[in-house]
């Protein structure tokens, strides 16, 4: 989502595949541009074009009208992940894989023309971070730090069984693995301290004024970076991938006993920053509904999508009583 547009791609032969521009206040459709199948779908916004990764392509698109402006070929499939977009450098980074092996590769946003390819061992987990003229990426069993000039490593760190990260922080790089939340030297690589620990799934990582709020399937807490103290753990599980970060609040797709709902999922809620107290929670009807993108925060409202609905639901970050959205397609 930018300035006031709302960017959704389907993959899927139902029903079609397609690229779709809606307006961030109503729903209503902008354009639409027609794409192939795939496996998965990811998309970024950098100055006045999107980029869209899907299979074995990346395009970019005019956000204004959806007049595509170049094609590139990857040499193997995007990542099921997310590419990144680096502004200062005129940048996308796209995780691809292949039958063997992974890269990490980057395109010039406005020509298409790939700048640089670097081999990963294992694939990709997470979407690359970019810190000042570092990018970060993280395989199933390898972090890395490459160069964002040319991509040559810095160095590479081996970490068992890599779930989510890495999140690049004044103090580090936080990294979900092996049934730990750690930090890492961003010069060296080195593991500095274990910030918490987990026993099933990482789904979310997000960071904010020195903390680093986080969810797994057996809690949602909020955790100093600095020195590990934790600051509040609510028993709120997450079943889904998906956490960010408001000025006031953090929203997630999460079930908790302390809803009054029959059926705790599935439900999307915000929780106060400070105290990790319920703002809001909405829980959607429909037989085996799931969510199919991660809810996204963006002044106030939440965007989010579902295999039950066609578009995209919105939720106001304190909607009125009785008012479940602002638009539902």
């Amino acid at each position: 989502m930018a300035d006031g547009e709302v960017y959704i791609g389907n993959v899927d032969p139902n029903p079609g595949p397609k690229i779709v521009g809606l307006d961030a206040t109503d729903g209503s459709e902008r354009w639409s541009v027609s794409i192939e199948e795939a496996y998965h779908y990811t998309s970024t916004v950098i100055g006045e074009l999107l980029v869209a990764a899907y299979g074995e392509k990346v395009i970019s698109l005019d956000r204004k009208s959806g007049e595509q402006e170049w094609t590139a070929t990857l040499s193997g499939t995007v990542s099921r992940t997310e590419m990144t977009a680096v502004s200062a450098e005129t940048l996308v980074l796209v995780p691809e894989d292949s039958r063997q092996d992974a890269a990490l590769t980057a395109f010039d946003a406005a020509t298409g023309v790939q700048q640089w390819s670097t081999p990963l061992a294992g694939h990709t987990v997470d979407a690359p971070a970019v810190q000042g003229n570092s990018a970060f990426v993280a395989s199933e069993s390898e972090l890395y730090h490459l160069n964002i000039e040319d991509g040559s490593m810095v160095w590479g760190q081996s970490v068992e069984n890599v779930a989510l990260g890495p999140r690049p922080t004044a103090e580090g790089i936080v990294v979900a693995a092996n049934g730990a939340l750690t930090v890492h030297d961003a010069d060296t690589g080195e593991r500095l301290q274990t910030l918490d620990n987990y026993n099933g799934e990482a789904y979310g990582i997000a960071l904010a004024d020195g903390t680093v709020y986080w969810l797994t399937s057996e809690s949602l807490a909020a955790i100093s970076i600095e020195d590990g103290t934790e600051e509040w753990r609510l028993e709120a599980q997450g079943c889904q991938e998906g956490l960010c970060v408001g000025q006031d609040t953090i929203v997630a797709p999460v079930q908790y006993e302390e809803f009054e709902l029959e059926t705790t999922w599935p439900t999307i809620a915000a929780f106060d920053r400070e105290t990790g107290d319920v703002r809001w929670y909405y829980h959607i009807d429909g037989f085996d509904m799931v969510f199919t993108s991660p809810p996204v925060l963006v002044d106030g409202a939440v965007y989010f999508t579902a295999n039950t609905i066609d578009s995209v639901g919105v939720l106001g970050d304190i909607p009125p009583e009785g008012d479940s959205g602002l638009f539902e397609g």
